[in-house]
């Protein structure tokens, strides 16, 4: 099985996932994408034979709706943190204004905003299609995400990106990762 039907899978048989596909269906975001962390540590859990941590890390979902208002992407982050407050939801429209205080890669599209997260094996988005399948988005492949390889896109820089990765603690919490 190759790795982007393997996530598939994974994803797709796992009910937290198809819960949380459920709620963004409900809340008609275009484009709506899992991504990031969410995505990076069930592969990564399940490479490794460990539990779940979904509940305990931030869902990162993008979305691309460029007609939106400020006010209106606050309600439904707020809408979405008190009636599904199981998971910690960490909602970016893309296309809003970016404000000081949002930190969410740039980009016109869920792919160049997905290709501009500090690491290539966390660069990988999933969304869920009206006939229910799943959709894969990785600028970079998904060999750095199954293989736990972590190397940097660039988005950020070198400092930096060290302090993520000790902040992380990824080279401890996951025997197999590496930096590439």
């Amino acid at each position: 099985m190759d790795h982007q039907q393997q996530l598939i899978d994974w994803i797709s048989h796992d009910k937290n996932f198809t819960e949380i596909f459920n709620i963004l269906d409900r809340y008609h975001l275009t484009e709506a994408t899992l991504c990031a962390g969410s995505i990076r540590e069930l592969v990564w859990n399940k490479l490794e034979n460990k539990p779940s941590s979904i509940l305990r890390n931030n869902l990162d979902v993008y979305y691309n709706d460029p007609g939106e208002s400020y006010e209106h992407y606050l309600t439904i982050q707020s809408t979405l943190n008190q009636r599904h407050s199981k998971y910690l939801w960490d909602l970016r429209n893309i296309r809003l204004k970016k404000r000081h205080s949002d930190k969410s890669p740039d980009g016109s599209t869920i792919e160049a905003a997905i290709a501009n997260f500090p690491e290539k094996c966390s660069a990988v988005g999933v969304s869920r299609e009206l006939g229910g399948s799943y959709s894969i988005i990785a600028p970079y492949g998904l060999d750095y995400l199954f293989t736990e390889t972590i190397v940097p896109t660039g988005a950020i820089d070198e400092l930096a990106f060290k302090r993520r990765i000790e902040r992380k603690k990824w080279l401890t919490n996951f025997q197999n990762s590496k930096l590439g």
